[in-house]
């Protein structure tokens, strides 16, 4: 199989970031046993992909392109396939429902601007889902040959890649069969992971080990390569039980499973139920709590109190600073009190800085979990932007849930 690559974005020719994407697929497909002789850059510009996708497909059994698949003006790495191939885009409601729940789950709202991901090729085509991100890779028939869209966020990339992508080639290729088991870790890093199994990755090359870290979490994923599904599942079961031994509770679930499906779940086969109070993460805990399909069976009162008056007005509690451990411990045996609830759960966080604070105490948070005889608390110091403060937060509260029904 002989493959061509095409690398969209206009950034890439001005130097702005490096194409990291193109060392990965390279060493990937080489390994698949595919033969890659021609790469290229090229612009957000519709005429000049479409030549390169029509120059590709001449000379090459498989296009991949990378990037220009988001919901802006200056994506349309599409419509330049569509052109190249002379075949229309259809918008499919199916994909904009995934979307919409990639959203949902971030706390926030899918735009009308995101309906441009969700166009997909009237005919030939199938859609390759995208966990991590909004826009999914395409899966294009034209004749014998085929054309891969992937987005050109390397995580994402990547992930699609050893998900779908690499097994998709190594089944057509003769390479064998490529499968993958990621585990899902919260309350490590991604260098503290690394150095717990390190010595479990020397000297292994199939099957291997590799990590994809996100806010909050971290992501093993194992990858074998093998003659049959049942080889590559008994290679992989090896590998993953020295794992899940060294790693423990650490380790919460499966991917695509999340924290708050394997949280709430847990709550539900516990008979237990919880009751929320958070500030300044404009409700992502009770956010993501509450996107659990059956959650009204364990989620009782969700709370969101941005501002010390707020705390005082519904707690009728005087506190001088909006961010402490006693702030959390107080709020969480209130919230439960208030809901009449198994747990109470607070969370109080300092992601902008309001008055009494200064630009060091950033990221401060405290949380709190309270079961009617005991409260346990803990604080941590996030960093990133607001966004990525609020999900690093809301991930460290709801495993303190999952911790405390493990225990």
């Amino acid at each position: 199989m002989v493959a061509e690559l095409i690398f969209v974005g206009t950034e890439l020719l001005l130097g702005q970031i490096v194409n990291t994407n193109a060392a990965y697929l390279c060493r990937n497909l080489a390994q698949l046993g595919v033969d890659v002789y021609h790469t290229c850059e090229v612009g957000d510009n519709v005429d000049r992909i479409a030549s390169a996708v029509r120059q590709a497909l001449s000379r090459a059994d498989l296009v991949i392109t990378s990037g220009g698949l988001g919901p802006t003006a200056d994506d349309v790495t599409r419509e330049a396939i569509a052109e190249a191939i002379g075949r229309r885009l259809v918008f499919d409601p199916k994909v904009m429902e995934g979307i919409e729940e990639l959203f949902r789950r971030m706390g926030r709202e899918a735009t009308p601007i995101q309906r441009r991901q969700a166009y997909v090729f009237e005919e030939g085509c199938r859609v390759i889902p995208n966990h991590i991100g909004s826009a999914p890779g395409l899966l294009v028939e034209v004749g014998d040959k085929h054309i891969i869209t992937l987005p050109g966020v390397p995580r994402e990339l990547q992930a699609i890649c050893e998900e779908f992508v690499f097994p998709w080639i190594a089944e057509r290729s003769g390479a064998g069969i490529i499968k993958s088991l990621p585990l899902k870790v919260c309350g490590l890093g991604e260098s503290t992971v690394q150095e717990m199994i390190e010595d479990i990755m020397q000297g292994l090359s199939n099957p291997t080990i590799a990590f994809l870290a996100r806010p909050g979490e971290v992501t093993v994923r194992i990858t074998a390569k093998a003659q049959s599904a049942e080889e590559a599942d008994r290679m992989i079961a090896q590998v993953e039980g020295r794992i899940r031994e060294r790693l423990g509770d650490n380790i919460y679930g499966v991917d695509p499973q999340t924290l708050e499906e394997v949280t709430g779940r847990m709550l539900i086969q516990a008979g237990k139920t919880v009751a929320i109070v958070e500030t300044s993460t404009g409700g992502w805990i009770s956010s993501r709590m509450t996107d659990v399909p059956g959650s009204e069976r364990y989620l009782l009162g969700a709370f969101v109190l941005p501002s010390t008056k707020a705390i005082e007005r519904e707690m009728g509690i005087r506190f001088d600073r909006i961010v402490g451990e006693e702030v959390a411990r107080r709020m969480a045996e209130w919230v439960m009190r208030r809901c009449r609830a198994d747990f109470g759960l607070a969370a109080t966080a300092l992601l902008e800085v309001m008055e009494g604070y200064t630009e060091t105490d950033l990221g401060l948070t405290y949380l709190a979990l309270a079961d009617g005889s005991d409260v346990i608390s803990k604080g941590i110091k996030v960093i990133g932007d607001k966004t990525t403060m609020r999900q690093r937060v809301s991930q460290a509260a709801i495993d303190l849930i999952r911790r405390e029904l493990i225990r």
